[in-house]
C-alpha cells in the first residue's frame, strides 16, 4: 500500500493527515511519511520530444542517440565530479528522469538550436 498526495490546499492536508490518524501503529510492521517540496517531473510528451531530438541529429551526425543525448546534457548542465570507492575521481551526467519541467525545456530548446544549426529533419514525436 502506497498513498502519496500533493499537499495544494487545506482540505487534501486534512484528508492526508485523518488518514495517517487512522492508520494502526504496529512496532513490527511500521510505516514510513515521506514529506518534501513538490517537484514536478518532466513529462512525458518532454521526454518523447527530447529523445526524437536526440535521434534525428544523430542520423545527421553519424553519432549514436545515445551520444547525443550525452553531448546535449553535458552541454546544458555539465557533469557532476564525485569520489568512488577507491577515492578516485569520476564524473556522471544528470539523469533526464530526474529533472522538473523547467529543466528539461531547457534540454529540449538546445536540442532543436542544436538541430537547426546541423541542418536536421524536425523529428516525428513518439512517446519512449
Amino acid at each position: 500500500m502506497m498513498k502519496r498526495w500533493i499537499l495544494r490546499d487545506k482540505r487534501i492536508r486534512d484528508f492526508c493527515s485523518g488518514y495517517i490518524k487512522d492508520q494502526s501503529v504496529d512496532k513490527d510492521q511500521p510505516l514510513e511519511v515521506i514529506m518534501r517540496p513538490y517537484n514536478k517531473n518532466r513529462s512525458l510528451e518532454q521526454n518523447g520530444m527530447f529523445h526524437a531530438w536526440c535521434g534525428t541529429i544523430a542520423n545527421q551526425t553519424g553519432h549514436s542517440k545515445g551520444e547525443i543525448k550525452e553531448i546535449i546534457i553535458e552541454s546544458v548542465f555539465g557533469a557532476e565530479d564525485y569520489l568512488n570507492l577507491k577515492g578516485e575521481k569520476r564524473s556522471r551526467l544528470r539523469s533526464t528522469s530526474d529533472m522538473n519541467i523547467s529543466e528539461m525545456s531547457e534540454l529540449i530548446e538546445r536540442a532543436v538550436q542544436l538541430g537547426i544549426e546541423l541542418g536536421a529533419d524536425v523529428p516525428e514525436v513518439t512517446h519512449e
